[in-house]
């Protein structure tokens, strides 16, 4: 007996809003949860890394740092830049907070510390940055 392809089998292209078919939705359901839920705790104990997906890269042609991953790039005040180079696993989040105050002396270090604490979250975030294994 051979039965026929379900509508969405037989375009390619079929809309988005069609059923998953074969696909179990709890299942997806439930892996896009856990990745969502995942905590990015970033302490002044913290040894910030670039993960293995970004690339550090200086622009040439346009003078600036950029923060480069699959498909995707971000292009990086010198301030992040100077933040993203120190995350190579050696040094903490304190001792980053500590180096930039005094680069950048002006400024209250409790603003640095905010800045860059906020800054490392939003990267861990989008997986560009994640705490070294000891």
């Amino acid at each position: 007996m051979h039965r026929r392809a379900h509508p969405q089998d037989r375009d390619p292209v079929a809309s988005a809003r069609l059923p998953l078919g074969g696909v179990r939705r709890t299942r997806l359901g439930a892996r896009r949860r856990a990745r969502v839920s995942e905590p990015r705790t970033l302490t002044a104990d913290s040894r910030p890394v670039v993960a293995a997906k970004a690339r550090l890269r200086w622009d040439a042609r346009s003078s600036r740092h950029l923060l480069l991953y699959p498909e995707r790039g971000l292009i990086l005040n010198p301030t992040a830049a100077d933040v993203i180079q120190l995350c190579t696993g050696a040094h903490t989040v304190a001792d980053i907070v500590d180096r930039l105050a005094a680069k950048y002396a002006p400024q209250p270090r409790e603003t640095v510390e905010r800045e860059v604490l906020t800054f490392l979250v939003n990267m861990a975030d989008r997986g560009l940055i994640r705490e070294h294994d000891d």
